[in-house]
């Protein structure tokens, strides 16, 4: 397995991660403003199914800009004199 691979692998499960975690955050906070009167507990599981849903889809976006990012840095080099003055000193 390349290291390639297993970085975008790693990536991946991250971005996941962090929009699952995002949606259960967000239902949690759906959850505590929705008045519990005006909730059924089909409501309630099909909303928290709606909630991960667009996490997953949140964690893919996050992976697909992350990706493209890494991807197009190669094309924009960075500058080859960067922090070579002083502070107070006017740069060449």
């Amino acid at each position: 397995m390349s290291k390639r691979l297993i970085g975008l692998a790693l990536s991946l499960i991250g971005s996941m991660g962090l929009g699952v975690l995002a949606a259960q955050k967000f239902f949690q906070l759906f959850d505590k403003t929705v008045p519990a009167g005006s909730m059924t507990d089909l409501v309630r599981a099909g909303t928290h199914t709606a909630y991960l849903g667009s996490g997953v889809l949140f964690g893919v976006a996050i992976f697909a800009w992350t990706t493209a990012a890494v991807w197009l840095s190669r094309f924009f080099p960075g500058a080859s004199g960067t922090g070579t003055t002083s502070p107070g000193q006017p740069a060449k």
